[in-house]
């Protein structure tokens, strides 16, 4: 049998462990502080000690597999480095095992209803998956989930808006990918941005299908997914760093991640997986579209993720989109969208009045040649690696002179060096 690491977590207080419970023990999940490395589905062994009671039972020990690392790169981001560990043990063993040691004090069951108002108490969880919606008046069409609860979904909104009061069929498809359930529902609010679109949805599950073992069971799973993707994860203002800065950052730091933006109703998300980016969606925008608009928000709140839907990283394989230069070639739609409302906003090329040397035209954009991409590799300074970003994301020379902060003649010389080895190839 293959030896399993051992991972520890401290409480010095009921207190303590109660409030991790509730948080992350009941839902099946834990994160814990290291800085070692662990892979994905890594079979672990969390042994939770708690320092304030007799040491013949100070120890609890869980079995479970890693379904994320937050990798200590990310510690100078203000991430805390560590693993988030799903845990084998069903939700009702978990709570027999931790109420004789959470104190006096009671906890709630994850989902406990009460009447009346049992659909607004249920517990909400941030989960961002595919949803089919199949309204009664109206063409299906597909959404994309904010929260979930055991009672109900809030969806985000594209250009489809439904009324309050209207009965759906709701499918989820479960995080393993074994076939989707369907439940109906009602929509029972409409939740406007600051400028008065719909931004959102609330519906309200059937309480009679929400019941059957063959739903719950996938609600549960989707919503386990989720929390687990969440642990160890990190949140702030958007205002401080602003986003370009810190995809720029996050993607350097950690080899995949889900960044979530808030505002004024809005919710918008950027995934990225080894230096590429595999998604982004604003309300009906998507890709490239939705990243230059989220760029243009100066305020907001953030949470990111160290994990990726592994669906959209297997889709984006076969049209790979460096992050670096979609950030970059947002940030000069936006210098694009702010200099053509200047009367005089010709960009120059040369602004220092020399005679342009240039011998590639300015709209010229180029294909790379891979193979001899990997070859020069390691003679690549840091202009042409830059030169490099800008043009797999489709930029012409007038666009990588005016991202790159080096002298004109410079960026020329590193394009025509990069054509005369056959690296770049004119369209």
């Amino acid at each position: 049998m293959a030896n399993v690491d051992t991972l520890i977590v401290r409480f010095e207080s009921p207190e303590a462990l109660r409030s991790e419970f509730q948080k992350n023990i009941a839902n099946r999940g834990v994160f814990v502080v290291t800085e070692t490395h662990f892979e994905a589905r890594q079979a672990v062994t969390v042994e939770v000690v708690l320092d304030y009671v007799d040491p013949s039972k100070a120890t609890v020990s869980l079995d479970g597999e890693v379904v994320h690392c937050v990798p200590k790169e990310l510690a100078a981001s203000g991430a805390t480095p560590g693993v988030a560990v799903q845990l084998e043990a069903s939700a009702e063993i978990l709570r027999e095992r931790f109420e004789p040691l959470l104190g006096q004090e009671g906890v709630d069951s994850v989902d406990d209803d009460s009447e009346g108002d049992h659909r607004r108490g249920a517990r909400r969880g941030a989960v961002r998956v595919p949803v089919r919606v199949m309204p009664t008046m109206s063409p299906p069409f597909e959404a994309t989930s904010r929260d979930l609860s055991a009672s109900g979904i809030l969806l985000s909104t594209k250009s489809e808006i439904l009324p309050i009061g209207e009965v759906v069929r709701i499918c989820l498809w479960h995080p393993s990918g074994d076939p989707s359930v369907e439940i109906d529902g009602k929509v029972v609010r409409q939740i406007p941005n600051k400028k008065g679109r719909i931004a959102a949805l609330a519906i309200v599950f059937d309480r009679n299908q929400a019941a059957d073992p063959a739903i719950s069971s996938v609600i549960d799973a989707v919503r386990e997914s989720g929390h687990h993707s969440r642990l160890g994860g990190i949140s702030g203002s958007l205002t401080d760093l602003g986003l370009a800065n810190m995809l720029q950052m996050f993607g350097s730091s950690a080899p995949q991640g889900t960044l979530v933006v808030e505002r004024d109703g809005e919710q918008g998300w950027v995934a990225f997986a080894d230096g590429q980016m595999i998604g982004a969606e604003l309300g009906g925008l998507s890709g490239q579209a939705a990243l230059v608009a989220m760029l243009r928000w100066s305020e907001g709140h953030f949470q990111f993720e160290a994990s990726a839907d592994p669906k959209l990283i297997a889709a984006a394989a076969a049209t790979p989109c460096p992050l670096t230069g979609a950030v970059l070639s947002a940030v000069c739609a936006l210098d694009e969208e702010a200099h053509a409302e200047t009367p005089d906003g010709d960009l120059e090329i040369n602004p220092g009045g020399e005679p342009n040397s240039q011998s590639v035209e300015v709209s010229t954009t180029f294909e790379v040649d891979l193979d001899q991409e990997e070859a020069s590799r390691v003679s690549l300074n840091k202009t042409e690696d830059a030169i490099l970003e800008l043009v797999k994301a489709g930029m012409s020379v007038e666009r990588v002179c005016s991202v790159i902060p080096e002298p004109d003649s410079e960026i020329q010389s590193a394009l025509e060096g990069l054509v005369e080895r056959g690296v770049l190839v004119p369209r």
